[in-house]
């Protein structure tokens, strides 16, 4: 695949970043900002939640398999 149609629709469509008021201008509000610290501590706990729940699920399917390339190779007798 060649990288130029890529970079230059990267450079056509690059547009700057978006972003609330709270991470836009930090500490504009004063040195106590409810708001925004309690939405990054909301959006944090959910990154990690979401992060538990696929190690989770990576972890479930990888004991899954050992377990069931185990009981196989027991039954043929391979191992």
């Amino acid at each position: 695949m060649k990288p130029a149609p890529s970079i230059s629709a990267a450079l056509l469509f690059h547009h700057g970043a978006m972003a609330c008021v709270g991470c836009r201008e930090p500490g504009a509000f004063g040195p106590d900002e409810p708001q925004t610290v309690m939405a990054g501590v909301a959006f944090s706990w959910s990154v990690i939640t979401m992060l538990a729940i696929v190690a989770a699920l990576i972890g479930g399917l990888g004991f899954y398999i050992t377990k069931t390339c185990g009981r196989v190779d027991r039954e043929n007798g391979t191992r």
